[in-house]
């Protein structure tokens, strides 16, 4: 493997860490509010259980509309178990974290590779390739729909830390603003690419 196919696959493998964080965190935040929309309905639900007429009337309550909302929890404590085995964003949080903890791993094997290239024969270089697609192809795929939305997050990414790095005085939040809007201003003064990914 050359030098060169080395240096994009181990962008593709940046690119892939900064999407498999991003999904991580998104599912485990997904999942924790779940969780405490859950939580609540349960505690109301288990409050409305023991709450006798002289509650429910404290909170002006009647006792018939005590037992609707009695009711409409149970089904919505019901409702939320379900949603929450079906779209196992727990889970799916687990998945991406450790395709993370592969990749930060991967990532230190590709820095390995391409400093000390010269000291690798061609063999090596076919079997560290072999053992990194390996490795890639038994993560957890980014969804086709997130691909580019996390693309686009990992680029602006580069930009904004090359910013920083580039005016150390300049508050955060003010260079996020300058790269969004400069991003803005490019977008609409470039070209879009046709179907081949070429200029019109």
């Amino acid at each position: 493997m050359e030098r060169a196919d080395l240096k994009k696959q181990a962008k593709v493998v940046d690119m892939m860490l900064t999407g498999h964080s991003i999904l991580a965190r998104q599912y485990k935040f997904k999942a924790m509010a779940l969780e405490i929309l859950l939580a609540a309905a349960s505690t109301v639900l288990v409050a409305l259980t023991f709450a006798d007429a002289g509650v429910l009337a404290f909170f002006g309550m009647s006792a018939e509309a005590g037992r609707i909302a009695l009711g409409v929890c149970s089904i919505l404590v019901f409702f939320l178990s379900i949603v929450s085995l079906i779209v196992d964003w727990e889970g799916k949080a687990g998945k991406h974290k450790e395709a993370f903890d592969t990749l930060v791993r991967q990532k230190a094997e590709w820095r390995d590779m391409l400093t000390n290239y010269d000291t690798y024969d061609a063999r090596e270089r076919a079997e560290f390739s072999k053992r990194s697609s390996l490795v890639l192809g038994n993560l957890i795929p980014i969804p086709d729909a997130k691909f580019n939305y996390l693309k686009a997050r990992h680029h602006r990414k580069l930009l904004l830390s090359k910013t920083v790095s580039a005016n150390p005085g300049v508050s955060y939040f003010a260079l996020r603003c300058r790269v969004f809007f400069r991003g803005i201003r490019k977008a609409f003064q470039a070209q879009l690419p046709d179907d081949r990914g070429s200029q019109k």
